[in-house]
């Protein structure tokens, strides 16, 4: 039968009706920032099994090294929805200052307590979702260990530089220092150091400006990254090497050890380019406190300014969820920071999550914002003055005394003790 031309009409305006509420129930889409090119396919699975209802998120991957100016800007602009932050009060600070990020409404029962940390602003309060736990070490080519039969036992430095001579005398370069990178000696070099070498108490007291980088503990803990220069321990020239050449080495076996965090050793690494049967291992630096250094890396953040504030807040509070976190482990070979009990089928995230519970440094300094807040940070001074110790141009004791002057000049919490 034919239609009319004012049923014909009719029709249409029904179909134009469903066509535009199927369109109002469409999920919202969300850009999320990130510099994390290891998450892109947890959050396309997170789009495909639609596990978070009604939002779509629209993942933009940005190199590491323009993150952060890039961000920044679209963010400002309202260009973006989610970004991940980096962790810790002090970088947070800039952001809260700028208003682009408030304190979130959401219960993080579940989230532990370690990572809450790199989420927490100089208020206290908590900006964010943290969603990956860290954990920075020695990190070593099991192959090169069975070579030459080394077990990362040791119970001092003296056993580990037993094994360095081994090595040494081998050809192989023990250990590897990417010097030229200025993040890595404070975040990771320094650290790790701190974390084998110093002890939870005398860590605090730093923090806390209760201590002094001048005092025997932290000018011992430098002074040991300068023996292993001049006995020959470390790549040659460490401060031309950068965190490529670092990695690169050690997956190749022509260096045996690095201080790294093991974001090296997910599938996302790029040492398996290199050696996809490589296998690699963990272990603390063997000083005194024997620790590993464990923290919150990156945190989920919601720009303030945003169009879609609704949606925004649906996908940080799945970041707290089982869900998330199961799901992470999986697809990113990464340990996540949820406190809950959950199921990782994966020897390496489970191996790393009972290193963390049981063995970290439970405070180092690098995080601490009464030490960053003031320029020049602890944070530039370590790189600064890592790097000037392994180029030879200074001892460790001028090191930390230029770490503390440093710090003093802007009067930080310490600085009427430590003058």
């Amino acid at each position: 039968m034919a239609l009319s031309k004012k049923a014909k009409t009719g029709l249409g305006a029904a179909l134009l009706g469903i066509a535009i509420a199927g369109e109002a129930a469409a999920a919202t889409s969300v850009t999320l920032y990130t510099w994390r090119e290891q998450d892109l396919d947890f959050w396309e699975a997170v789009n495909q099994q639609n596990l978070i209802p009604d939002v779509k998120i629209d993942v933009k991957w940005i190199k590491a090294d323009s993150y952060e100016s890039k961000t920044r800007i679209d963010v400002q602009n309202g260009k973006v929805d989610l970004f991940n932050g980096k962790a810790g009060a002090a970088w947070l600070n800039d952001w809260i200052t700028a208003g682009v990020v408030a304190p979130v409404n959401l219960d993080m029962s579940n989230i532990t307590e370690a990572a809450l940390t790199a989420a927490t602003g100089p208020d206290g309060k908590l900006y964010g979702v943290p969603f990956v736990m860290q954990m920075e070490s020695i990190i070593y080519n099991q192959m090169v260990f069975d070579t030459y039969g080394i077990k990362p036992d040791w119970k001092n430095l003296s056993e580990l530089e037993t094994d360095f001579a081994t090595l040494k005398n081998a050809g192989i370069i023990p250990m590897h220092f990417a010097g030229r990178a200025g993040w890595y000696l404070n975040q990771v070099l320094n650290e790790v150091m701190t974390a084998g070498l110093i002890d939870d108490a005398f860590a605090s007291q730093l923090s806390a400006g209760e201590a002094c980088f001048t005092d025997q503990p932290y000018v011992d803990m430098l002074k040991v990254v300068e023996d292993w220069k001049h006995k020959g321990y470390l790549n040659p020239n460490p401060v031309a090497d950068d965190y490529g050449a670092m990695r690169t080495a050690v997956a190749l076996g022509d260096s045996a050890m690095m201080i790294d965090g093991v974001w090296s050793a997910t599938p996302a690494s790029p040492m398996y380019q290199i050696d996809p049967e490589l296998v690699m291992g963990f272990a603390a630096v063997p000083g005194a406190t024997n620790k590993i250094y464990g923290f919150g890396d990156a945190t989920l953040l919601a720009n303030d300014r945003s169009e879609h504030t609704e949606a925004a807040n649906k996908v940080l509070k799945f970041a707290t969820t089982k869900k998330f976190a199961e799901l992470f482990a999986t697809k990113v070979g990464a340990l996540p920071a949820y406190s809950g009990e959950i199921s990782i089928d994966n020897e390496r995230v489970n191996l790393v999550s009972n290193m963390i519970a049981n063995n970290a440094l439970a405070a180092t300094p690098f995080f601490a914002y009464d030490l960053n807040k003031g320029t020049p940070s602890y944070g530039q001074l370590v790189a600064d003055n890592l790097q000037a110790l392994l180029a030879d141009k200074i001892d460790a004791a001028t090191a930390a005394g230029e770490i503390q002057k440093g710090l003093n000049s802007w009067d930080y919490i310490g600085a009427a003790k430590c003058r």
